[in-house]
C-alpha cells in the first residue's frame, strides 16, 4: 500500500543525454514512420534544427534509470500490483540529440479510490520537471501509477 506520508517527496535527479539512436528507436517502437525522427535532413526540411524527440520520448530516461524502481520501493508499493494508469507531457521546447536533461521525480499525490467491483486502489501521481544544461525548463511529465490492493 502506497505510503501517503511521502506526498511531496522529491527523489534524486536523473540526468540523461539525448541520443539520436534513442530517438529513432523510440519512433520505431511506437510505430511512427515520420522521417523527421529518423533522418536529420528530413527534419531540417520540415523546419527543425535536428531530429526532434517524439512526444512520448521522456518515458525513455525513466526506463533506463533506477529512479522509478527506487520511488516504487520507497513508497512501499507492491510492484506486482501496479498498473500504468496514464502518462502526460507538457513541452516548453523541442528536445534534440545532444540535449542533457535533468529531472527529479516528485510524488505529487496519492489518492485511494474504489473501482466498480468494490476493490480499493491507490492512485499515485509522479511528476518530473526536466531542465536542460542551462537550467531552463524543457518539459514536464506526469505519470499515474495504480496500485491494486
Amino acid at each position: 500500500m502506497a505510503d501517503k506520508a511521502k506526498v511531496g517527496r522529491e527523489y534524486a535527479p536523473v540526468t540523461w543525454e539525448v541520443e539520436r539512436g534513442k530517438i529513432a528507436e523510440m519512433a520505431k517502437a511506437i510505430g511512427d514512420p515520420n522521417p523527421i525522427y529518423l533522418d536529420r535532413e528530413a527534419a531540417i526540411k520540415q523546419g527543425y534544427k535536428d531530429t526532434p524527440a517524439p512526444p512520448t520520448f521522456l518515458t525513455v530516461p525513466m526506463m533506463w534509470s533506477s529512479s522509478m524502481p527506487a520511488v516504487i520501493n520507497d513508497l512501499n508499493i507492491n510492484f506486482m500490483m501496479v498498473l500504468h494508469g496514464e502518462e502526460e507531457y507538457e513541452y516548453y521546447r523541442e528536445i534534440y540529440p545532444g540535449d542533457k536533461l535533468t529531472g527529479a521525480p516528485k510524488v505529487v499525490s496519492i489518492e485511494e479510490k474504489t473501482n466498480k467491483s468494490g476493490r480499493k486502489m491507490d492512485m499515485v501521481t509522479i511528476e518530473i520537471v526536466y531542465t536542460d544544461e542551462k537550467g531552463e525548463k524543457v518539459a514536464r511529465s506526469r505519470s499515474l501509477l495504480v496500485e491494486r490492493k
